[in-house]
């Protein structure tokens, strides 16, 4: 359907924004619910009365907000509130949301043991080809899927750690039953494409934006034990970190 008489030039880009002002806003007070199915590019350009470009770059709009989130073929849906993960106090994701509510859930994807790659050996301080245990989770949030993990563990440390229930917080496994607490974490996060195969486990097309954040964790010795990767989906995560700031020395001001 063809897009409303233009009154000048710049009508066909308001309009659009219109369009995704008006779903944004139905979002954000409720009425459209978190998972609830978006109109579709041309259900939408019948309903407004504009094209189906039109139509599909307000849906758009809301996607590079993460607002929406599309899944193959079966179209675009409202994208839940962001889940905040203070990286500045808790370094297991995992032990703070089971211990505080069940919307947390975990599925062991594999587990391994495999000799260390030159990565890992230089993130673990080990030798190249010492023996890790790997496992691959995806987390799930009220029942969909929001990032998944890879972590490798120094198996000369932790020998059986494959053995236990690896579908809860290995951070709690490793206090109870190594006597190991996390205690610093050295963590990088990026932007990055989702392959496609993380794509499939995450429910998103492939190459869809994704929030990557690494860490390597270190007990009260500053012995690092664990290697970590999550690839989040990049409209549910929002890191957050409180910035330290120490005093000059006497006599000197900050530039």
């Amino acid at each position: 359907m063809p897009d409303r008489p233009l009154s000048s030039e710049n009508t066909a880009p308001r309009r659009f924004r219109q369009i995704a002002d008006t779903l944004r806003a139905s979002i954000q007070s409720g009425r459209l619910a978190p998972h609830q199915a978006l109109p579709s590019e041309r259900s939408l350009a019948e309903e407004e009365g504009v094209s189906r470009m039109t139509a599909r770059r307000a849906l758009e709009v809301l996607d590079t907000e993460g607002v929406s989130y599309r899944t193959g073929r079966k179209g675009r849906f409202v994208s839940p509130r962001r889940l905040s993960y203070d990286i500045t106090h808790k370094l297991s994701l995992a032990a703070e949301a089971q211990s505080t509510t069940g919307s947390l859930h975990i599925e062991v994807l594999d587990k391994i043991t495999q000799p260390a790659t030159p990565e890992l050996a230089r993130a673990l301080s080990v030798a190249e080809g010492a023996p890790l245990h790997s496992y691959t989770r995806l987390f799930l949030i009220d029942g969909h899927a929001a990032f998944l993990e890879v972590e490798s563990v120094v198996a000369q440390r932790f020998p059986d750690l494959l053995d236990y229930d690896l579908s809860q917080s290995t951070t709690r496994i490793l206090e109870r039953h190594y006597a190991t607490e996390a205690h610093t974490g050295d963590i990088t996060i990026r932007m990055r494409a989702m392959q496609p195969a993380e794509a499939d486990q995450l429910g998103v097309e492939p190459y869809h934006a994704g929030i990557e954040l690494q860490q390597i964790t270190r007990d009260a010795s500053g012995v690092a034990f664990c290697f970590g990767t999550q690839i989040w989906r990049g409209e549910l995560a929002e890191f957050t970190a409180r910035a330290i700031v120490s005093a000059p020395p006497q006599g000197q001001s900050r530039d």
